[in-house]
């Protein structure tokens, strides 16, 4: 059942988002079409009328792309939280909270395709960068898998260490898209302006965490555990491997820890004091 419902959530959220996907695209084809080939029409004719037109068209051309590139940044956004909001709190919430689906399921569904949007979004951006580039940008290609190849041939736990960053940046950006889910369940407890209590319980969320870490890593300290990973690193000497496997691994466990808080918070809400508007 997850997986439809993962299904009916990319219906959902996929048709805006496909269209400012195509429209960035688009944009920074007409922009890049602008500054070169246009650019370069201008400078064989070297004529006023020539350069002027050109200017213009360059100015309208980089303001068109750099409007859809913030309007792809806020619909990513509001994506996220209104699919979220709409479709469990709101007039969708009495049609998806009466399927025979537990509301883990709703949450987790929301999730992954939510962190989807938020990684093809950041593909497309990177995508109309390097058209903007040229040509010569695809040469960071055959440059990666070389300076990947080396990397194995040198010592193939390096790329160990490169996926477990990809694997962090995941679970990090689940993290950060659970702690808004969890400030928007806090927000439906209320009967009136949720939107301004679900923005205070995410500015209080973020202080709780810090001030929680804070307080742990105190505690660590004055354990004296830092002193010992100090020593740790010093007897290590220059092996990297095991110097980034100790960060990846704090790194993993904070941010796991965060991102099973925030969905505690978020299901519990849910499955106890549900409040639809």
């Amino acid at each position: 059942m997850t997986g439809k419902l993962i299904k009916y959530e990319i219906k959902s959220s996929g048709k805006l988002m496909l269209v400012i996907w195509a429209a960035l695209i688009a944009a920074s084809i007409l922009f890049s079409l602008s500054i070169n080939v246009l650019g370069d029409t201008a400078a064989v004719f070297a004529t006023d009328g020539m350069g002027i037109m050109v200017g213009i068209i360059g100015t309208i051309t980089g303001l068109l792309y750099f409007a859809v590139f913030i309007a792809l940044i806020v619909a990513t956004m509001v994506v996220i939280i209104m699919r979220f909001y709409k479709g469990i709190l709101g007039d969708e919430g009495y049609l998806m909270n009466t399927l025979p689906v537990k509301p883990w399921q709703l949450i987790t569904s929301k999730g992954i395709v939510a962190a989807g949007i938020v990684f093809a979004s950041t593909l497309v951006a990177i995508i109309s960068i390097m058209i903007l580039a040229g040509i010569g940008s695809l040469k960071a290609f055959p440059d990666m898998f070389s300076f990947l190849g080396d990397l194995w041939h040198k010592d193939p736990k390096f790329i160990l260490i490169l996926i477990e960053v990809l694997i962090l940046i995941v679970l990090s950006v689940l993290k950060s898209i659970y702690q808004v889910y969890a400030a928007l369940a806090i927000g439906q407890l209320a009967n009136k302006h949720r939107l301004l209590l679900a923005l205070g319980a995410y500015i209080g969320l973020s202080m709780l965490v810090t001030t929680l870490f804070t307080v742990l890593m105190i505690g660590i300290d004055n354990l004296g555990t830092v002193t010992s990973i100090v020593l740790w690193l010093n007897s290590v000497g220059n092996d990297v491997f095991a110097g980034s496997q100790l960060g990846i691994g704090v790194l993993f466990v904070l941010t796991a820890i965060q991102l099973a808080g925030f969905h505690v918070i978020t299901e519990r809400l849910l499955s106890l004091k549900l409040n639809l508007q």
